[in-house]
């Protein structure tokens, strides 16, 4: 199929194209999921904003200290490529290398992989994992920061409510061990599930996608460890994406073996 009729805008200021997002458009980054929707009508936007114009707008992987910025032109092959993350924080960098084929590594961007807010994308589950935070901006031009736990508010939607993502920051604690794992059909197949399991100085924090209609974190197993697996993977405390594919038992099956694993690839007891 072919999209509806849509309306380009090619602002290259972030004033403009924050104005155009205010009068309804969906803004445009490297298009790898939201094209394929259009062509379906899964959506249809009125209006894209193209923000490939745009010079405040980065591409920059940047590690000052102990943060992390990820601009927004970043895409998951210069992810998958960078050496100092790839040291420093590898589970990101697998999850990055994990995305689509070539192509789709090349044009698609971290930003709007998570933006796209689908519940299984391996960059929101590995960035929720790692505590980061979309940095967006406001109409004014002011920026703010969105941690990913408050970002998925469901399927395929966000807290942006109007502002644009310009960026992704996250911590970089010292001797951070962590592990991205996903099971999908076949390689460059989206996940059925996935999970990232990341330990640092703050704590071990988990994420699975494909289990409800947003990435989630398990407190309950961060807290008290793989003994409260069960209880915190219950089938009545979850709605996973149930297809033909698999139902909601062998989703939350398949979300119990892989945080199993993931723990003890980061020297933790499951």
């Amino acid at each position: 199929m072919r999209p509806a009729p849509f309306a380009l805008h090619r602002p290259a200021t972030l004033a403009d194209a924050l104005a155009a997002i205010a009068a309804g458009a969906l803004p445009l980054a490297g298009g790898q999921s939201l094209l394929p929707a259009m062509r379906l009508r899964d959506t249809e936007p009125e209006a894209l904003v193209d923000l490939s114009g745009i010079d405040a707008l980065d591409a920059d992987i940047r590690i000052v200290d102990d943060r992390v910025h990820i601009g927004a032109r970043v895409t998951h092959a210069a992810l998958a490529a960078d050496t100092a993350l790839q040291a420093g924080l590898p589970w990101l960098t697998d999850a990055a290398a994990q995305i689509g084929d070539v192509q789709v590594r090349n044009l698609g961007t971290v930003l709007g992989n998570v933006c796209w807010a689908d519940p299984r994308a391996n960059l929101a589950v590995a960035l929720l994992a790692s505590d980061a935070a979309v940095i967006a901006a406001g109409a004014d031009e002011t920026h703010s920061a969105i941690p990913l736990d408050a970002f998925f508010t469901g399927f395929r939607r966000h807290a942006l409510d109007g502002r644009l993502a310009v960026a992704l920051e996250l911590p970089r604690a010292p001797g951070a061990r962590g592990c991205y794992l996903e099971f999908s059909r076949q390689r460059q197949d989206l996940a059925l599930v996935n999970v990232c399991a990341v330990t640092d100085a703050n704590g071990l924090r988990i994420a699975v996608g494909g289990i409800d209609p947003t990435p989630v974190r398990l407190h309950a197993v961060e807290r008290d460890g793989a003994g409260a697996l069960e209880t915190a993977l219950a089938p009545a405390r979850h709605r996973p994406i149930a297809d033909q594919h698999g139902d909601a038992a062998y989703k939350l099956h398949l979300a119990d073996v892989l945080v199993r694993r993931a723990l003890t690839a980061i020297g933790i007891a499951a």
